[in-house]
C-alpha cells in the first residue's frame, strides 16, 4: 500500500511537530485524522479504522496506560509507528519489542526517507519483514566501516544487574562485555536468551547488534497470535541460527534459550554452545552460525529460584538467578 489514499491516525501532544507532520502527510496524499489525546485516538480508531498509526511514545490514556500498549491490545493487526525524541537504542528496542513496526526520532530532517519508511510500514507484514531484512544488510555495510558507531550501539544493548518482569525477578552478572542477555515475557512464562561472542572477531560488534533484535519479529507475531515459534525454544534457536547464517557474518556464537514455566516448575532449554551443568551439556548442539544446525530440546525439572553458572566458548562466565513471586 502506498501513502497516497491511505488513512493515517496521528497522535501527538507536540502541536508544532504534529502540524508539521500533518502537512507532509497531506502533501503525500494521505487522509489524516489527528489528535493530541490518547483517549480520543482510541475512539477515532474504533469509529474509522486507520491503515497506520503514528503515535508519541510517551503519551498515555486517562488510566495512565501507554498509548502503544493500548493499541497493541485493542488493534493487534494495526501497524503502529512510534514517534519520540528519545534516540538511545534501549528506547528503540523497547518500543519494537512492545509491538511498534518502526521508530521515528524527532525532529525529522529527512522527509523523503520518512515517506519511504511509512510506505514500508503500510505493507503487509510478510513484505515488511523482507524489507526490514534488506535495510538491515544496508546498515550492516555501514557499521562494518564505522566500528565506533557499532560500539556506541553495544553500550546500550549489553546489560547486567537486576530486572523485574512482571512476577519474575532476574539477576544477571557476567565477566566480559561480549555477553548479551535478552528476556521476553510469554504470558505467565519467561523466555531468556544468553549469548557469548568472540571478542577477537572483527564482525562481533555487528553480530551482537543483529542478535539483540532477532527476537523482535517472532515476539510481534506471538503477541498478534500469528505464530507460536517462541513457545518452542529449539525451533527459536534454529530460527536464530538461520538468520545469523544468512547475514553472512563469518563468526560463531554461543547462545542458549531457556523458557521458565510458571505453572509446573520446569525449564525448557535449547543450547547452542553454553556449558555449566550436565543437563546443559546433554543438549548442546554446538555454536550458532552454521549452515546445518539442529537443536536438541530438553525439559528439565527445577526449583525457583533457579541459579545457573554458565560458560561460553571464549571464556566468558555468566551468573543467572531467576525467581518468581507468588
Amino acid at each position: 500500500m502506498y501513502i497516497r489514499h491511505s488513512n493515517i491516525l496521528l497522535i501527538d501532544d507536540d502541536s508544532l511537530f504534529r502540524r508539521q507532520l500533518l502537512a507532509w502527510l497531506e502533501l503525500w496524499g494521505a487522509q489524516v485524522q489527528e489528535t493530541d489525546s490518547a483517549d480520543e485516538a482510541l475512539l477515532l480508531a474504533a469509529k474509522k479504522p486507520p491503515d497506520l498509526v503514528l503515535g508519541n511514545l510517551m503519551m498515555q490514556t486517562s488510566r495512565s496506560v501507554a498509548v502503544l500498549s493500548v493499541f497493541r491490545r485493542q488493534f493487534p493487526a494495526l501497524p503502529f509507528v512510534v514517534t519520540s525524541s528519545a534516540s538511545n537504542m534501549a528506547e528503540v528496542a523497547a518500543a519494537l519489542r512492545a509491538g511498534a513496526v518502526d521508530y521515528l526520532i524527532k525532529p525529522v530532517t529527512d522527509w523523503s526517507g520518512l515517506k519511504h519508511r511509512l510506505a514500508a510500514s503500510l505493507l503487509p507484514s510478510g513484505y515488511r519483514t523482507q524489507q526490514e531484512l534488506a535495510e538491515f544488510h544496508s546498515h550492516l555495510a555501514f557499521f562494518r566501516r564505522q566500528d565506533m558507531a557499532a560500539s556506541r550501539l553495544l553500550r546500550d544493548l549489553v546489560m547486567s544487574g537486576d530486572r523485574q518482569l512482571g512476577s519474575w525477578r532476574l539477576s544477571l552478572k557476567h565477566s566480559t562485555p561480549w555477553v548479551l542477555t535478552q528476556s521476553v515475557r510469554l504470558e505467565q512464562d519467561l523466555l531468556l536468551m544468553v549469548a557469548e561472542f568472540d571478542p577477537l572477531h572483527p564482525d562481533t560488534p555487528m553480530l551482537m547488534v543483529l542478535v539483540a533484535f532477532l527476537l523482535n519479529e517472532p515476539l510481534r507475531r506471538f503477541r498478534q497470535g500469528q505464530d507460536s515459534l517462541l513457545n518452542h525454544p529449539a525451533r527459536t534457536l534454529e530460527y536464530i541460527n538461520q538468520q545469523l547464517y544468512e547475514a553472512g557474518l563469518n563468526a560463531r556464537v554461543s547462545l542458549m534459550l531457556l523458557r521458565l514455566n510458571a505453572d509446573n516448575n520446569t525449564v525448557e532449554v535449547a543450547n547452542g554452545g553454553m556449558t555449566g551443568c550436565d543437563w546443559l551439556c546433554s543438549c548442546n548442539a554446538g555454536p550458532l552460525g552454521q549452515a546445518l544446525f539442529r537443536a536438541s530440546p530438553r525439559r528439565q525439572p527445577c526449583r525457583f529460584p533457579l541459579q545457573l553458572h554458565l560458560c561460553g566458548s571464549h571464556g566468558g562466565r555468566i551468573e543467572l538467578t531467576a525467581s518468581r513471586e507468588a
